[in-house]
């Protein structure tokens, strides 16, 4: 009896360390800043329009970050151009959601290739899609 406890014991740690070795070998999706650098679980400012900076998220918490997508709440900070773009300042909107999806492999690892910002305006749901560097 005290042997098929042993072996019981045994395949259970050998099974342990296999879905343990299987977990680390699964590549974490990132998510690249303007700067060149790939983050996971950004909490600070994340610009997400490079070119012009009209976009970002700011004091962002995670609640999930996987090998398919992230997913946190945020203040999406963008500029709504109105009149123009160049007159018009950053409008934050807290507690907006944000989700990065499409994970791609690039030469930079693999990186998210797409966010969905979701926020209220004027008492409406609106979504916002930004495609961050890749």
């Amino acid at each position: 009896m005290s042997r098929w406890i042993s072996a019981a014991v045994a395949a259970a740690a050998a099974a342990t360390c296999l879905a343990s070795a299987a977990t680390a070998a699964i590549p974490v999706p990132k998510l690249l800043s303007c700067a060149g650098v790939a983050l996971i679980r950004p909490g600070g400012t994340v610009v997400l329009s490079c070119a012009d900076g009209n976009t970002e998220l700011k004091g962002t918490h995670w609640r999930s970050w996987d090998a398919h997508g992230a997913i946190g709440s945020t203040d999406f900070g963008v500029n709504l151009c109105t009149p123009t773009c160049v007159s018009s300042r950053m409008r934050f909107f807290p507690a907006s959601t944000v989700a990065l999806l499409d994970p791609e492999h690039t030469s930079k690892g693999l990186l998210f290739s797409r966010a969905v910002i979701t926020y209220a305006l004027g008492g409406h749901e609106r979504t916002f899609t930004a495609f961050p560097a890749t």
